[in-house]
C-alpha cells in the first residue's frame, strides 16, 4: 500500500493537543499507514513530542523559530508545500488552521482543520480589530475541505462566531475525542509492575486521608486559582487533615502570582503536593483517588474519560465541553468559576467517597470513549479526499 504522507501543523504540542495526536495518528499511523510530518514551534514542548514517536518510521519534524509571527509560520508551511509531496493536510486548532489555510490558498491541498478549544468569554475573537480578524479567518477557513470540532459544545460554540461555515463550501464534521485503550492498558500493566516508591509513600500521607489530583495547566482556564481557593474553604472547616492533592508542575509556563501565594498560604500549604509532570498520566491517576477538573471552559477534555476508564472517580465543572464529558457519568459536578461549589463537592466526596460507583462504571466507560469509533470517522474522512 502507497503510504500517503500528511502535514500536521500544530501551534504547540501540550495538553489535550498532544494526547489528540499521540492517540489518533497512531492508529491511523501503525494500522492504515499514514505517514505523519509535524510542524511546530521549536522548544521543549516540541522535543518532548518527538520523544514519544521514537518508534513511528518515517514520521519527519519541522521546526519553526521559537516565538515567530503568523508571517513566518505561513512562509515555513508554504515552503514545506512546495518542497516536499504533501498529500493531505490536518491542523490542529483554529490559529494553525488559518495560518495554513493562508499558506495552502494557492495549491488547494486537502484541508482538515480539528478545533481543540472554544472561544470564551463573551463569544468574541481576543485582542484588537475583532471584525477584521473574524473577517480573515472566514475567509481563510472556509476553503479547508473539512473542519471538526471536538464536541457539540465546541461546534455550536464556532458555528455562533463564524455562521458563514454553514454556507460552505467547508464541511463541518464533528468527532468526538476518544482514547488509546491499548495505550493506556499497556500504561496500567507497566505501572502494576514498577516497585518505584508511590505516591502516598513518598509523602507520608495515610490510607485514611483522601488523595486528590489536579493535572491541568496553571493557566486560569483550568481553575487551578478555584481549587486553591476551594482548599482554603476546606481547612476553615475542619478537612485539612482529611484530604491531599498532588499537583503536576507547570513545565510549560503559567507559575503565576496564585501559584506562588498557594504556597506561601499556612492554611493550604501542607495539604498541597507538588510533583513533575510526566508524558503518560496513567500511572498518576491510578494513585489517586479522585480527579479534579475545575475548569472554567473546555472543548473535549481526555483528562476526565481517561480517569473514569481506569475506574477513578472525577469531581469537575459544569463548564461548556466538560459538562458534555462528564453527563451520564457518576462524575460530582460543582457550578463553574465558584469555589464554594467546588468546596461543597469535595467535602461532599470526603464524606462518602465514590470509588465502588466509579469501578462500576468502567465497561461503560471503556464502550463510550474507545477512540476506535472516532478514528473510522477520521479515517473515512482521510479517504474521502482521495488519500486512502
Amino acid at each position: 500500500m502507497k503510504s500517503h504522507r500528511v502535514l500536521v501543523p500544530v501551534s504547540h504540542p501540550l495538553g489535550g493537543i498532544r494526547t489528540y495526536m499521540l492517540y489518533y495518528f497512531r492508529r491511523l499511523h501503525m494500522e492504515a499507514g499514514y505517514r505523519f510530518t509535524f510542524l511546530s514551534e521549536a522548544g521543549n514542548a516540541f522535543d518532548t513530542f518527538r520523544r514519544d514517536l521514537t518508534d513511528w518510521e518515517g514520521t519527519e519534524y519541522i521546526e519553526v523559530p521559537p516565538r515567530s509571527g503568523s508571517r513566518t509560520v505561513v512562509r515555513v508551511i508554504r515552503q514545506t508545500l512546495k518542497t516536499q509531496p504533501i498529500a493531505l493536510i490536518h491542523s490542529q486548532g483554529l490559529k494553525a488552521g488559518t495560518e495554513t489555510a493562508a499558506a495552502n490558498y494557492f495549491r488547494n491541498i486537502p484541508h482538515l482543520i480539528t478545533l481543540h478549544d472554544v472561544i470564551i468569554p463573551q463569544n468574541e475573537i481576543p485582542g484588537r480589530f475583532k471584525w477584521l480578524k473574524k473577517r480573515i479567518i472566514s475567509l481563510l477557513t472556509c476553503r479547508a475541505s473539512f473542519i471538526i470540532p471536538v464536541s457539540y459544545d465546541c461546534e455550536a460554540n464556532h458555528l455562533q462566531i463564524f455562521p458563514v461555515w454553514k454556507r460552505g463550501p467547508v464541511q463541518i464534521k464533528t468527532i468526538l475525542n476518544g482514547l488509546d485503550l491499548e495505550r493506556i492498558e499497556y500504561s496500567r500493566l507497566m505501572f502494576e509492575t514498577d516497585k518505584e516508591l508511590r505516591l502516598r509513600e513518598r509523602f507520608g500521607i495515610g490510607d485514611d486521608v483522601i488523595l486528590g489530583g489536579f493535572f491541568g495547566r496553571f493557566m486560569p482556564q483550568k481553575g487551578v486559582d478555584l481549587l486553591l481557593k476551594a482548599l482554603e474553604l476546606l481547612a476553615d472547616q475542619g478537612y485539612a487533615e482529611r484530604f491531599r492533592l498532588v499537583i503536576t508542575k507547570d513545565r510549560n509556563g503559567f507559575l503565576n502570582e496564585t501559584i506562588r501565594l498557594a504556597t506561601e498560604n499556612p492554611k493550604i500549604i501542607r495539604m498541597i503536593y507538588f510533583i513533575d509532570s510526566v508524558p503518560d498520566i496513567t500511572p498518576l491517576l491510578l494513585q489517586i483517588d479522585v480527579t479534579i477538573i475545575p475548569s472554567r471552559w473546555e472543548a473535549c477534555p481526555i483528562l476526565p474519560m481517561e480517569s473514569l476508564v481506569l475506574g477513578v472517580p472525577v469531581i469537575g465543572s459544569d463548564c461548556i465541553g466538560l459538562r458534555e464529558v462528564l453527563c451520564g457519568t457518576p462524575s460530582l459536578v460543582h457550578q463553574h468559576d465558584n469555589p464554594e461549589s467546588l468546596a461543597a463537592t469535595l467535602i461532599k466526596f470526603i464524606e462518602s467517597p465514590t470509588a465502588n460507583i466509579a469501578k462500576d462504571y468502567v465497561a461503560e466507560a471503556v464502550k463510550r470513549f474507545d477512540i476506535c469509533s472516532a478514528t473510522d470517522q477520521l479515517l473515512e474522512i482521510y479517504q474521502s479526499l482521495g488519500k486512502g
